[in-house]
């Protein structure tokens, strides 16, 4: 029998399960040198953590005994590289720790900007506010709110006229929590029926952060996001400072957009393509799931394939769903890409850029810094248009202040609402 790797966890704590690229090289020796060899896989997709798609555990099967080279990808940029050496029939178990490495951005992809300044909390006691220690909501968002809105909108996240759903409020809560939400069927996504949602998680009566909530993502195994929050102390400063992250629970998607996060645009791609990445996507398309198609669109707008192949398609999730910025983000990005200063495409691009500001932050946080960066572009190329300086600042506020590793927008309240306004 041949060797065999096999990839689990170590925990049931370990999180929603997500595709890891693997690759794995044999090693010989050639005198007293090491000699790695040519891949036997090449950014494989592994499947780990507990999951809908047949077995538990995902199995690679070696040609032969040996020493082999592993190289774990996580979807956050970093890898795990290890050596064994397995005999005839053995079985070596990979364990996945389910703490992640940390994620460490590339530098191309840091804040171009100048820093904005610090901003100064003295003036907020902690213990002067009262309520519990958390607090989770889903607030509606009646109206449409543009960028340049969003500052109000966070001021007011509680006033008492706003309709919210408490989904957890906990008195006396630990250092960590999680609040696993379930499938929500919506009547449809169009034009005048359908209103965004945000999850607001509050300490000690503050909001403190809010989150893009794709409310009607569905999931045929059951909850679709798992909203994970953390505080470093439950007394002092710390206790009211939640750190929050909302994860897909689907393996594919899931994984697809942490990759998205970082521009990781070929392993992005290698999901898609995979089987279970095919089926996965087939399923949304025929759901008609506009979060996935904004993702989809992303992945498009940051790859190389050239937009004749896919404009119409890209147009029309434009229009089918005009409350979504992220696909006039998508679009006018590359639009952007594609022409040059002055060009008609160029037009088009600020076309889609004030439609996206109109229709407010956007899902992705990959879409925010998109945005940004466009607008940056757009504002060098032409100092005096004041409407691109405008939707720039606005753009920018929410970029300072939103957490820059997690998938979808995550706004920090108290460090938005300080930023000064331009």
């Amino acid at each position: 029998m041949n060797p065999t790797i096999s990839f689990e966890t170590s925990s049931d704590s370990f999180g929603p399960a997500r595709e890891f690229l693997c690759s794995v090289w044999p090693l010989t020796k050639n005198g007293e040198q090491l000699v790695i060899g040519d891949p036997l896989f090449s950014n494989r997709m592994v499947l780990v953590g507990s999951h809908r798609y047949g077995g538990e555990v995902s199995v690679l099967e070696l040609p032969e005994a040996g020493a082999y080279l592993i190289d774990l990808g996580y979807p956050n940029g970093t890898s795990l590289r290890r050596t064994i050496s397995l005999t005839d029939g053995e079985r070596y178990r990979f364990i996945v720790q389910n703490q992640k490495p940390d994620l460490r951005l590339p530098p191309e992809i840091a804040p171009s900007y100048s820093p904005i300044p610090r901003v100064n909390l003295a003036a907020f006691n902690i213990g002067d506010f009262k309520g519990p220690d958390l607090e989770v909501r889903s607030v509606t968002q009646p109206n449409p709110v543009s960028l340049k809105q969003l500052r109000e909108f966070a001021t007011d996240l509680n006033d008492q006229s706003i309709n919210a759903e408490v989904l957890q409020r906990i008195q006396n809560a630990n250092l960590a929590c999680e609040v696993q939400l379930p499938s929500a069927v919506v009547p449809s996504f169009r034009t005048n029926s359908y209103q965004r949602r945000w999850l607001v998680v509050s300490g000690k009566g503050k909001p403190q952060t809010i989150v893009a909530y794709p409310l009607g993502w569905t999931n045929q195994g059951g909850d679709v996001f798992t909203l994970s929050m953390h505080r470093k102390a439950k007394i002092g400063g710390d206790a009211a400072k939640w750190s929050v992250g909302l994860k897909l629970t689907d393996p594919v998607y899931g994984s697809l957009v942490e990759h998205l996060t970082r521009r990781d645009v070929l392993s992005s791609s290698s999901i898609t393509e995979s089987m279970r990445g095919q089926a996965t996507t087939g399923l949304y398309e025929k759901e008609g799931n506009p979060f996935a198609a904004a993702a989809a669109a992303y992945l498009f707008a940051l790859g190389r394939t050239e937009l004749d192949h896919r404009r119409e398609w890209m147009v029309n999730l434009n229009h089918r769903f005009d409350w979504l910025p992220d696909g006039p983000i998508a679009l006018g990005w590359k639009l952007l890409r594609e022409g040059r200063r002055g060009s008609s495409a160029w037009n088009e691009a600020r076309e889609m850029f004030v439609l996206a500001h109109s229709r407010g932050l956007p899902y992705y946080t990959v879409g925010l810094h998109i945005f940004v960066e466009a607008l940056t572009i757009l504002s060098m190329a032409d100092k005096e248009d004041q409407g691109v300086r405008e939707m720039l600042a606005a753009a920018r506020a929410a970029d300072v202040a939103c957490v820059r590793t997690e998938p979808f927008t995550t706004l920090q309240v108290s460090k938005f609402l300080g930023l000064p306004i331009h």
